[in-house]
């Protein structure tokens, strides 16, 4: 499964240009939109009704509210070269852990560059301590709904990490890029 996310992960990098989104077919009666991003966590609360079981299909345990933040890529190799370029979001996100201490139940109600979705789906510890003491690394799945017309459907998966000093972009220690980097897919009806 890591290598299938690796794999995607360098394959939409590596067709993003510079604004952070690529057109699968570049015409009018594009079918996806793939967007790169970066989330950040602002705060952590104890679960309000907002993350009531009802809605979300689990006990929730936290509740956290993240920013999102386009990214520059250079094009040349798709190395990212600014993680934080604007401000073009925000998500509210109920997380609750499974039997499996190291998998955590996950909904989302979100909006970027205007686009409002909900996301349902799951994060799972991949590792703690690697790269570096009192860094934890999570990647995560949701399944997109409640998307704007023209939009069908889509995903959005997610690498992060998260260190000493949770809250906010910079990470402690310092140089890594807290907490999220996002790749957003995007479906639209096929016109005929």
């Amino acid at each position: 499964m890591r290598r299938v996310i690796v794999a995607m992960v360098l394959s939409a990098l590596g067709m993003l240009a510079c604004n952070g989104q690529v057109r699968a077919q570049g015409g009018e009666n594009d079918v996806e939109e793939i967007y790169l991003a970066r989330s950040v966590r602002h705060g952590r609360v104890v679960p309000s009704d907002f993350c009531a079981p009802t809605k979300t299909g689990f006990a929730p345990a936290l509740e956290d509210q993240l920013s999102i933040h386009s990214v520059s890529v250079r094009p040349a190799d798709g190395r990212m070269t600014d993680t934080n370029a604007k401000s073009i979001g925000e998500m509210r996100v109920c997380i609750g852990q499974a039997m499996d201490p190291t998998l955590l139940g996950t909904y989302t109600e979100g909006q970027f560059n205007g686009i409002a979705f909900t996301g349902i789906g799951d994060c799972r510890l991949v590792r703690g301590n690697l790269p570096e003491e009192g860094l934890l690394t999570h990647r995560c799945f949701l399944a997109l709904s409640g998307l704007p017309e023209p939009y069908v459907g889509g995903f959005l998966i997610s690498s992060s990490l998260y260190s000493k000093t949770p809250f906010g972009p910079e990470s402690s220690p310092p140089g890594y890029a807290q907490a999220g980097i996002l790749i957003i897919r995007l479906w639209k009806k096929r016109l005929p």
